[in-house]
């Protein structure tokens, strides 16, 4: 394991760990933990990938969310979401549009109780152009007589 960690009023932390990177922002009592194997993510135009989103508490156990959860694309036009209709905690990710990097978002409230806490979680998806599919074959350069 290798860490990086960064004071500025707070402390963030970098954990390069086998099986995934944590990334930790903590102020005061305030903290922040991301934790995965893919954070960011590449995808080929016209390809689709299923996520999953999932939740640990401070201590980097399994932990559970109230509701449903609600996903969203940054830009839509390039990524769109599709939940899965029997686990909120799924979703297909597509690339529809052109390529670009957008940020697929996966919200849900934190608090079990009565209140609301929302919890943010982001990836970083690149759509990059997919594979050649055909190919066009033109002049490079004026005619030339032939020596």
């Amino acid at each position: 394991m290798s860490k990086v960690s960064f004071k500025l009023g707070g402390v963030l932390e970098i954990l390069s760990e086998e099986g995934g990177c944590r990334v930790t922002v903590r102020h005061e009592s305030f903290a922040i933990t991301a934790w995965g194997e893919d954070m960011a993510y590449t995808l080929g135009s016209r390809m689709q990938v299923e996520v999953k989103v999932s939740y640990v508490d401070a201590a980097g156990n399994e932990a559970q969310v109230d509701g449903p959860v609600q996903w969203s694309s940054s830009n839509p036009a390039v990524v769109e979401v599709a939940v899965d209709p029997g686990d909120s905690m799924v979703a297909m990710v597509r690339a529809v549009g052109p390529v670009g990097n957008v940020q697929v978002i996966a919200a849900a409230d934190a608090d079990l109780g009565e209140g609301t806490r929302n919890l943010v979680t982001p990836m970083d998806v690149t759509v990059v152009a997919g594979e050649a599919v055909t190919g066009t074959i033109s002049p490079a350069g004026p005619a030339e007589p032939i020596p």
